[in-house]
């Protein structure tokens, strides 16, 4: 059988665990400008009102904004981890 020869350790850091946002771009836009307070170059996933997958051109701004440039306007989430 299996035992422990010391404790694991354990640190307080906030990106020990799954550190993510979301975003909800209610009024469409063209342009969103997200700042999600990450700390980080997160990936980014958006969709659209009706769920599906958009395709736009992330720009980090900063390692806790980005902007989202589409081809056209509408409303959707943004998805940051």
């Amino acid at each position: 059988m299996a035992k422990w020869l010391k404790q694991p350790k354990v640190t307080n850091n906030i990106f020990t665990g799954d550190a993510n946002y979301v975003h909800d771009q209610g009024v469409p836009a063209a342009q969103w400008v997200i700042t999600h307070n990450l700390g980080k170059k997160s990936s980014v996933t958006v969709v659209d009102s009706s769920n599906q997958v958009a395709v736009g051109q992330i720009t980090y701004n900063s390692v806790n904004q980005v902007t989202i440039d589409f081809e056209g306007s509408f409303s959707g989430k943004a998805f940051f981890n």
